[in-house]
């Protein structure tokens, strides 16, 4: 390795690169470029020294070319196995938000002879690229080009560790995340799912509630925040019988206390919308944007929604939208009353009726069957059916004791009331000078904590969990929370271009097999892969490459996180 400067003629610039001598099959020394390092003009305002820094560098690489000469009878089994380096670019990001020194300053107290940071970032980045069992992940610790040395009993007594020390990182992130991407906390969104585990045993943690996927079993809540780029800002666990709605106003408090926020404005659906919650966040004079149940409201709200008046409408009467302004008394946490101002946006969608109709789809018919033969009515509860249908028991006073006869009871008028409502929806915040295309676009952005819990759960596969004990369940979200972190701003920085799937499967493509000690081959990279290398500024796009080559590519990546 050398480095080559050529002054172009066109610009007057000297260009300096990285060269590598080899050998081609018929012998011939030949030389190519490895990298284009940059402009030396610029590159020595920055350092005076920086053309002989990079000559030793290249030195240290190789001093002599070596020629490659790879036998093509061998057998796979007498090569190595693959080893990723994909995961260079997490490491990078894990380290630059500053991870690897907070656990160093938080773990000063406690006694132990292993390196928890390697066993965090072990847990972190396996959980991104090959999301596993505690156990599976640590059994698989040598599929990566660096090796990691503990023990399996080091990584789950590192997890008490991990769980003590979880709202210290989630506030380190969050402040490295506002330094490094000028985070915008103003607008929030929040929302509230739960995960399930393979047993009905319960705890202090762990209960049997209302339960996302339908599971019989045991499931704990997360509440979760993120900011209006997609990435996270704090998550807390709630036991799993605990409502949803009961949820927002600890959470909140303790965020905005720990994390210093100042005023936001809580962007969520209306299964977060409460009299209390509205009214804890009025009282903080903070704001929010939640959509409003209709159908449950009361009647003049319903006639209002209904009602053509002041509805302003698109060209091809698609789409049409108006808004209110309006005063109304809730209840907060101790009782009391709380007045609130709020405008009311309400609109319909001719895609979203269309949807609805759908999803109603043959259920007049079959109402009208059930109505014919009573004797066929079931429990059924497709799309709400048991609400439209009253069984009323037949008393024919014959004083006989025989088993009671029902006729069923058609409620007419909520069901076309219900229909009617198909594609209305409504959104109510507490921000009055918002105009309505305003509101209707920070709701919408509503969908990326959506998107994040999927992410968790089945790109990061967070669930089921594994661990039995709380402090390992604790430790095991603050895992799979950092790790959406490192994802998410990884999807940020690529201007969220690429699914997480996509990114995992272009960072797993990136291995390299052992020829011998020093040599490797490096597998084929997709697309993503190159898109994610030329936002470090890096490039490694060889057939062959020598282990300083790897060492290299991936201290020029860390340094790059560092900047």
């Amino acid at each position: 390795m050398y480095i080559r400067t050529t002054k172009s003629k066109s610009n007057n610039q000297t260009y300096v690169y990285l060269v590598e001598g080899y050998r081609d099959k018929n012998g011939k020394v030949k030389q190519r470029i490895i990298k284009n390092l940059g402009v030396l003009e610029e590159l020595i305002k920055e350092d005076p020294n920086i053309l002989e820094k990079l000559k030793q560098e290249a030195k240290s690489m190789e001093s002599s070319i070596i020629s490659i000469d790879i036998n093509t009878s061998e057998r796979n089994s007498e090569s190595g196995n693959p080893l990723n380096y994909g995961y260079f670019f997490l490491e990078g990001l894990y380290n630059s938000l500053g991870v690897p020194e907070l656990i160093k300053k938080l773990t000063k107290k406690y006694k132990y002879n292993y390196d928890l940071n390697e066993i965090l970032k072990l847990l972190v980045i396996s959980r991104i690229l090959n999301p596993a069992s505690k156990r599976e992940t640590y059994e698989k610790r040598n599929r990566y080009f660096n090796s990691f040395d503990f023990s399996l009993d080091n990584l789950y007594r590192s997890l008490d560790i991990v769980n003590d020390i979880k709202e210290d990182i989630q506030l380190h992130v969050h402040n490295e995340i506002k330094k490094q991407y000028n985070r915008d906390c103003t607008l929030v969104f929040y929302d509230v799912t739960n995960y399930y585990f393979e047993t009905e045993e319960e705890d202090n943690l762990r209960a049997k509630g209302v339960s996302k996927e339908n599971r019989k079993t045991s499931i704990v809540q997360m509440g979760l925040f993120i900011d209006n780029h997609g990435i996270p800002i704090a998550y807390k666990l709630f036991r799993g019988n605990q409502h949803d709605k009961t949820t927002l106003i600890p959470v909140l408090e303790e965020v905005k206390k720990k994390f210093n926020l100042g005023r936001i404005i809580v962007t969520a659906d209306k299964g977060l919308n409460s009299g209390k919650n509205l009214a804890f966040i009025y009282g903080n004079n903070d704001g929010y944007i939640l959509s409003q149940q209709i159908r449950r409201t009361k009647k003049e709200f319903i006639d209002y929604v209904l009602d053509d008046s002041n509805y302003v409408y698109n060209d091809n009467k698609t789409f049409k939208m108006k808004n209110f302004i309006r005063e109304r008394q809730v209840k907060d946490k101790d009782g009391k009353l709380v007045t609130l101002t709020e405008k009311v946006l309400c609109f319909w969608s001719k895609n979203y009726a269309d949807r609805e109709a759908h999803k109603r789809g043959d259920i007049e018919e079959l109402l009208q069957n059930y109505l014919d033969n009573p004797s066929k009515y079931t429990a059924s509860n497709r799309y709400g059916l048991k609400k439209y249908l009253k069984q009323i028991e037949i008393d024919d006073e014959t004083g006989e004791v025989t088993k009671p006869k029902y006729k069923l009871h058609f409620e007419e008028e909520k069901y076309l009331r219900d229909k009617a409502l198909d594609g209305y929806y409504c959104i109510i915040t507490s921000e009055l000078n918002l105009t309505e295309e305003e509101i209707i676009e920070k709701y919408r952005g509503l969908w990326r904590i959506e998107d994040s819990f999927r992410v968790m759960k089945s790109d990061l596969e967070g669930r089921p969990v594994y661990v039995w004990t709380q402090n390992h369940i604790e430790a095991h979200f603050l895992i799979c929370y950092v790790a959406l972190i490192i994802t998410r701003i990884l999807q940020y920085r690529l201007k969220y271009k690429y699914t997480t799937k996509q990114i995992q499967e272009a960072l797993n493509g990136a291995n390299c097999i052992s020829i011998n000690k020093d040599l490797y081959i490096l597998t084929k990279r997709d697309e993503v892969y190159s898109q994610i290398e030329k936002l470090f500024n890096v490039s490694l796009d060889l057939k062959h490459a020598r282990i300083e080559q790897i060492r290299i590519y991936k201290k020029q990546i860390l340094v790059h996180n560092k900047k």
